[in-house]
């Protein structure tokens, strides 16, 4: 199974995860630690470069004390 990878859709689920992050005045490593990661890892999904898993995405919804419905709300 060949992976969908949507540039524009990955750049605004990153973007929207800098906008909460940064609401809860974490830095990348803050939330990196909360999801038991990497600021790298976390740096790269922000930038879009990171087809994300679900799981992924629990962890991070987890680190900002959200739930994923949240986290892929519109803004």
């Amino acid at each position: 199974m060949q992976q969908v990878k949507d540039p524009i859709f990955l750049k605004k689920i990153g973007l929207r995860i800098r906008e909460l992050r940064k609401q809860r005045h974490l830095s990348q490593l803050d939330l990196a630690v909360l999801m038991d990661n990497h600021a790298e890892q976390v740096g790269r999904i922000e930038r879009g470069e990171l087809n994300v898993t679900i799981g992924t995405l629990q962890k991070i919804a987890e680190g900002l004390n959200m739930s994923v419905s949240h986290l892929l709300a519109e803004p």
